[in-house]
């Protein structure tokens, strides 16, 4: 498939000058030019489209057999092996001699003699008289001819040319400049781009760069790196793909057309080799795009309810924009999308990012800490993941903090983790769920039950942190009231670098711009709002040194920092994208993103091949005695003869405390209080045997790491119900589902605990 600009070449063919310019002016426009079928032209605009022969820009072979496409010769299933042979042997003289007869100058991309595929010129003057007629007529009778065109380019007169004419919101997607893709079999297609073209897909492939280069949210792709995994999928923003331009000093074009043909030749069969050829240039970049299908996606897959997700919608999408239909990248699942459906990056964004690469290439004293911030729907975590991305163009690894406890990047929600990232990110965080380097349970979606804990655990994390390279800190998305508070707590005491602030211009309600001034007088939970603080860096490692008036402070609940923070540039970031700070516009709700990450952490248990994915409730559980293990629930109080009622059919962290596990002889060892430690992961606790005293655990934290857990923490994390619902072995009644249940029923529904009662100066200061 083929997607390019006309309007140089066949409007120019098509309507005079002054017509042109007049009329289709500031038009997006698309042609698409299958060349593995019959090759055909559509030009769609606001008020016409116009279907006709198109004319390839090369030279005609100077064999007949050599005219057939890869596709007609792919399909033949009858052929001998002595035409296969001869028909090779054709190919690669055509290939020679037109290499003999290539110069250092590019070929014109079309023909602008007077016949278009052996089309007498005949059909070619309609479109003139169409643009006299629009003149002399308006647009009524220019439209009528245009549609008596369609008759004498092979379109039948029944067909309405409303048919092609798509809506004008698709039609203000950016223009296309030249894209020609082919399936080369194997569930595998190549594909050449333009540089600046663009490909915004939905679906998922795993795709390799042959030549030149592009670029994914942000991180480049290269000639001679490994293949990556690409998830566009509709729980998210499309992704999408941008070839870059490339020049190699010292090579001229015909070597490096020649080095594209090297490529072609290694890697794609000489029948469809043919047609590719047709299409290079100096500047082109090809990729290679394949199948892919891994043991997280056949296994999520496997929920009705997400089944969707993982479906290409091809026939959908070519209702919607018939202009994007294309053959050879549908057949891998990947479904081309108006590149107005991608990320949509601000100029302020684009300044943010090449500032922040700039402050870490340059400045070699200090590592840059980076906390990015903004309410919920402003684009957060996307923002992270493109600076991330663009942080591995130039550096080998990036630490990143999250501290988003309900919408986590790599780890299972509710929990807060410092990672050590190596490789791009280049999908939804359930697909690539991965270990951590230092990582807590907090037990919730959300702080507000217990927001010192929170504090704690941010502090615990923080001084993991090697600072060695730079540092990204993604943090909640709850900015009004106690949750500014928290905020202002986070700069005092991670004391970051860089702030950037995500907001919109269109919104009047977003929080005030935190800058040093304002987070010096401002109130935190912990930190009161001070007008002079020394500029000096915290130790979380000593102990506080308090005075005597400190003390009396710290009596009250209060916690006066004897340090203070640095100071920190302030970066805003303006968000442009559709829907911005609305969660009614969001794609997918909260919870249901949840749900599909903790689905994509426990894929880890599926086998590595990807045959039939492995049900969750026939996996053989580990055996964890009573007496290994301290319990204690994180999100509300129960009491001791009922935490096993609440254990069972649970979701909990596994950590492990530095205290020796005291057994008990008639139940449960109990923890009093809350730790703060390290958690290796999550389990289920799928049952719980009262005459052997065992917790059957299932959980993918290797066996190595296990042998460290001895506490297990329960929090209000639940199990996604679709894992209880998609029992399809069990017969009878399921286990744990029960539809006789009333919330109307006092005490049925769940009790919120909240913890933090105290008030001090918030309602004057953060008022």
């Amino acid at each position: 498939m083929r997607i390019s600009n006309p309007g140089a070449v066949c409007l120019k063919q098509a309507v005079n000058t002054a017509a042109r310019r007049r009329r289709w002016k500031r038009k997006a426009m698309l042609v698409l030019t299958d060349v593995s079928g019959p090759k055909q032209l559509s030009v769609l605009s606001r008020s016409c489209c116009l279907l006709a022969p198109c004319r390839r820009g090369v030279k005609r072979p100077h064999h007949k057999r050599s005219t057939k496409n890869a596709a007609v010769w792919e399909s033949t299933e009858e052929v001998c092996d002595a035409d296969e042979t001869e028909r090779s042997n054709v190919i690669e003289q055509d290939e020679e001699q037109n290499e003999e007869e290539e110069n250092n100058t590019e070929s014109p991309p079309y023909n602008t003699d007077g016949k278009v595929n052996g089309s007498l010129t005949e059909s070619r003057t309609q479109p003139k008289h169409a643009c006299q007629a629009m003149e002399a007529n308006g647009e009524g009778e220019y439209q009528q001819l245009y549609t008596d065109s369609f008759a004498l380019n092979g379109i039948h007169n029944s067909e309405s040319s409303q048919d092609f004419i798509d809506d004008a919101a698709s039609l203000e997607a950016s223009t296309r400049l030249s894209l020609t893709a082919v399936n080369i079999g194997n569930e595998q297609t190549v594909v050449l781009m333009s540089p600046s073209q663009k490909l915004t897909f939905q679906g998922r492939c795993r795709m390799t760069c042959l030549y030149g280069s592009v670029q994914v949210l942000g991180f480049t792709i290269g000639q001679g790196q490994p293949a990556y995994c690409l998830y566009s999928l509709p729980t998210h923003t499309a992704l999408s793909i941008e070839a870059l331009p490339h020049c190699k000093p010292g090579r001229t074009k015909r070597e490096m057309k020649m080095e594209v043909k090297a490529v072609f030749r290694q890697h794609v069969p000489a029948a469809s080799r043919h047609n590719l050829i047709k299409e290079v240039t100096s500047s082109c970049s090809v990729l290679l795009f394949e199948h892919l299908d891994t043991p997280g996606t056949v296994y999520l897959s496997g929920f009705p309810e997400y089944r969707e997700i993982f479906t290409s919608h091809s026939k959908l999408n070519s209702r919607k924009h018939p202009f994007l239909e294309c053959s050879a990248l549908t057949s891998i699942g990947v479904i081309p999308l108006p590149d107005d459906q991608g990320i949509t990056m601000s100029d302020s964004w684009i300044a943010t990012v090449q500032e922040l690469l700039n402050t870490c290439l340059e400045d070699d004293d200090r590592c840059p800490i980076i906390l990015v911030c903004g309410g919920k729907n402003f684009g957060k975590s996307t923002f992270s993941r493109y600076l991330l991305n663009s942080f591995l163009n130039h550096i080998p690894c990036v630490e990143f903090l999250e501290l988003d406890l309900g919408q986590t990047e790599f780890s299972p929600p509710g929990c807060m983790a410092l990672h050590l990232v190596t490789e791009p990110i280049l999908g939804p965080p359930y697909m690539h769920q991965c270990e951590p380097r230092k990582m807590l349970y907090y037990g919730d979606v959300s702080c507000e039950r217990d927001l010192d804990r929170y504090l704690e655990t941010a502090k615990y994390l923080y001084a993991g942190c090697k600072k060695e390279t730079p540092l990204v800190i993604n943090t909640m998305g709850w900015v009004k009231g106690f949750g500014l508070s928290i905020l202002v707590d986070l700069i005092r005491l991670l004391a970051p670098t860089h702030v950037v602030q995500l907001g919109s211009a269109e919104r009047n309600q977003d929080p005030p711009p935190l800058t040093p001034e304002f987070v010096r007088t401002a109130a935190g939970w912990q930190t009161k709002g001070k007008h002079h603080i020394q500029q000096k860096p915290i130790d979380f490692k000593m102990p506080l040194s308090l005075s005597e008036e400190e003390e009396e402070e710290e009596e009250e609940d209060h916690v006066t920092l004897q340090g203070g923070f640095r100071g920190h540039r302030l970066m805003r970031v303006q968000s442009e994208f559709p829907g911005v700070g609305e969660g009614s516009c969001l794609k997918f709700r909260s919870n249901v993103l949840r749900e599909l990450a903790l689905l994509g952490y426990f894929s880890q248990l599926q086998p590595s091949d990807t045959g039939c994915p492995l049900l969750l409730h026939s996996t053989l559980p580990y055996q964890v005695p009573f007496s290994a293990v301290a319990l204690h629930v994180l999100h509300c109080d129960v009491t001791p003869t009922n935490i096993l009622y609440a254990a069972n059919a649970s979701l909990v962290g596994l950590c492990r405390i530095p205290d020796v596990v005291c057994s008990q002889a008639d139940g449960p060892v109990l923890l009093p209080k809350p730790p703060i430690c390290d958690c290796f992961g999550i389990g289920i606790i799928r049952g719980i045997n009262l005459e052997k005293r065992l917790y059957y655990i299932l959980t993918p934290v290797p066996v190595a790491r296990l042998k460290q857990v001895n506490c297990l923490l329960i929090g209000a994390v639940t199990i996604p119900h679709s894992l209880f619902r998609n029992q399809p072995e069990v017969t009878g009644e399921v286990p744990y589902v029960t539809s006789d249940y009333s919330f109307d029923i006092s005490g049925a529904g769940k009790i919120k605990v909240c913890k933090q009662l105290r008030r001090r100066e918030h309602h004057k200061d953060v008022s």
